[in-house]
């Protein structure tokens, strides 16, 4: 069942996804990374927006803070996952790989060597400020909107 607090969790998280791919693309130069990049990150945040931290808006602030820092990790994680995933699907395409474990040891390394480079202050500073903030902002949307 749609409610204002899934809708405005789904567009505030699409909207850190995209800001935070957008501010890392320069940090990725050398890592095989697709153009649409922001484009999937923002579908991914919507995601997560409207699945995990809109039926879990209303536990009042504190419940806010944890529910939004909860959902960005959770979306970086996915993130991470999903692009790692397209970038080993695209060097299978073009017979980079031995055997399926050399593309996952490949995907496993894409993931590690993305991690590493997302380790700036400014990204971690936009991941967590941004998902305390929508946290928050879920919550005041749940208490007006119920």
């Amino acid at each position: 069942m749609p409610t204002a607090a899934k809708l405005v969790g789904s567009l505030l998280f699409a909207l850190l996804g995209f800001l935070v791919t957008r501010l890392a693309e320069p940090m990725m130069e050398g890592l095989s990374t697709v153009s649409s990049a922001a484009m999937i990150n923002a579908a991914i945040g919507a995601g997560v927006g409207w699945f995990i931290a809109g039926p879990r808006a209303g536990g009042g602030w504190r419940a806010g803070l944890d529910n939004g820092l909860t959902t960005t990790i959770c979306g970086l994680f996915l993130t991470i996952g999903a692009q790692g995933a397209i970038f080993m699907l695209r060097m299978a395409m073009r017979g980079h790989y031995r055997d399926p474990m050399d593309a996952l040891e490949a995907m496993a390394d894409y993931w590690l060597a993305v991690a590493a480079r997302l380790a700036v202050p400014q990204i971690v500073l936009l991941l967590v400020l941004g998902g305390l903030a929508i946290g928050l902002l879920l919550e005041v949307t749940r208490a007006r909107a119920s």
